[in-house]
């Protein structure tokens, strides 16, 4: 009896020696979209390696912010990293292309279609990460971008003297230049403050995320101007995967797969009924939803936003690379609206 319970000792000692657990790091808080989709991939990994590999998810501020959870997986220091696409640009400046205003467009099937299968994401795009030792895994959005604002929004003029808080990299930054706001770069964790103290005028997000930060509390006009969804991003670092037995990446693809089914189903779901608990918690909230020709007008504008775009990309790299840069910036942006056209039927 003795000498049978050593061997059950040995034989557990062998399978917790063999038990990983791997860091999967998001921008955002518990019950937001990045949440879901980290815990279904949890719950799919564990699954697969019959309890051999654990998920430990960590939320925004846990581990610093969006910039630093970036690094943190660039250095192998965690495997998984989940980001908006619009603080990605200063490491991958590619990405950029689906943080364009109406480039993407806002039905979610097309966008969904788009984002999970795209030949020039995950063939040419993705490819960019790798140089500083990222992963593209996967994009998702999180449903259409809507701004905040203490006043009606339905032209550029409306935005004069308007601080709106923005993401950190350029595209985001420029595109509120060229609509006539005044962008002002800021960490989520700090918007709230922000509006309260009137630091900054208006913000620009999903309708779930508004309303899990509370945001309507502080402004009192939402804003649908059919521009772009959230673009959020799933990366790995690189070095780290390819080292994996091909078992294990095997599994990691499959996890993506039922997790970008899951965050999808949620984001529809949950955005609806955001709006609806926000209309029911501020039935004083004027909710403004631009017109075909108000939407022209911002979206005539955003196309001087691509030139833009193939400037950012450019002077990321050596001068004697600018020129190949910006072609294959054109290149990517130029398929990707060919897909989103494809993907809508040509409408």
């Amino acid at each position: 009896m003795k000498r049978f319970g050593v061997a059950l000792l040995s034989l557990g000692m062998m399978f917790s020696a063999q038990a990983e657990t791997w860091k999967f790091a998001s921008e955002e808080d518990k019950t937001d979209v990045q949440d879901i989709y980290a815990q279904k991939f949890a719950e799919v990994m564990k699954k697969e390696s019959n309890g051999d590999i654990r998920v430990r998810i960590y939320y925004y501020g846990q581990l610093g912010t969006e910039n630093d959870i970036v690094e943190l997986a660039a250095k192998g220091t965690i495997q998984f990293v989940s980001v908006g696409s619009g603080h990605l640009g200063s490491y991958v400046p590619e990405v950029q292309a689906v943080s364009l205003p109406y480039v993407l467009g806002t039905d979610e099937e097309v966008t969904h279609k788009v984002l999970t299968t795209s030949p020039t994401i995950y063939n040419e795009l993705a490819p960019k990460f790798e140089s500083v030792n990222l992963k593209l895994l996967s994009m998702m959005s999180e449903g259409e971008m809507v701004w905040g604002a203490n006043k009606a929004v339905r032209s550029p003029e409306d935005f004069a003297d308007q601080k709106i808080r923005t993401f950190t990299s350029t595209i985001p930054v420029e595109t509120y230049k060229t609509f006539g706001a005044t962008p002002t770069p800021l960490s989520w964790g700090e918007v709230y403050g922000s509006l309260q103290l009137k630091t900054i005028d208006g913000m620009v997000n999903p309708i779930y995320f508004i309303y899990n930060a509370k945001w309507h509390e502080v402004q009192d006009f939402l804003m649908f101007p059919g521009q772009q969804p959230y673009v959020s991003t799933v990366s790995t670092n690189s070095k780290w995967f390819s080292g994996l037995s091909e078992e294990k990446q095997a599994m990691i693809r499959k996890a993506i797969k039922a997790a970008d089914k899951a965050a999808y189903d949620y984001q529809i779901r949950i955005n609806s009924e955001n709006m609806e608990k926000i209309l029911k918690e501020r039935p004083d909230m004027q909710v403004v939803v631009l017109t075909e020709e108000e939407r022209n007008r911002f979206k005539a504008l955003s196309e001087n936003l691509h030139g833009t775009y193939y400037d950012v990309v450019a002077n990321a790299y050596p001068e004697d690379q600018k020129a190949a840069a910006r072609a294959g910036a054109q290149n990517i942006l130029q398929r990707l609206l060919s897909e989103v056209d494809a993907a809508s039927g040509g409408n």
